[in-house]
């Protein structure tokens, strides 16, 4: 508990070279028959029990040579954010998370399927836009 508030976290599961590059695959595959995503999402990443989903983000001021980054720009001018983490749990569920402005993920979602983990972030434009 903290401050008060109950926050469910559930663990990850341990997944191994193989588990981690079919996961990869498959989330690749949905990516690029999806719309949205295939224009969203930019990379790929899965470690420690989780698939990041990452875009890139035009930067308004990259060409202010004034300009201080925290992190390094892409090609001069895009930045590289999370846009959705799928946790795969224990219990073979997927968890569907959400990061807010503070770098806290929220659950937004506990799905039976990776695919139906995906199609949830396909479908819910008001977090993943």
């Amino acid at each position: 508990m903290s401050r008060g508030i109950w926050v469910y976290n559930p663990s990850p599961a341990k997944l191994n070279n193989y588990e981690k590059a079919a996961l990869k695959e498959k989330v690749q595959d949905f990516i690029k028959k999806s719309e949205k995503l295939s224009k969203a999402v930019n990379r790929v990443e899965v470690k420690a029990g989780r698939i990041y989903l990452y875009q890139l983000v035009e930067q308004s001021s990259w060409d202010d040579p004034d300009a201080k980054w925290l992190k390094p720009l892409i090609d001069g001018k895009y930045l590289e954010f999370p846009y959705a983490r799928i946790t795969v749990l224990i219990n073979k569920k997927f968890s569907v998370d959400w990061q807010r402005h503070t770098g806290q993920w929220v659950q937004l979602a506990e799905e039976d399927s990776l695919i139906e983990a995906l199609k949830f972030i396909d479908d819910e434009s008001a977090y993943f836009q």
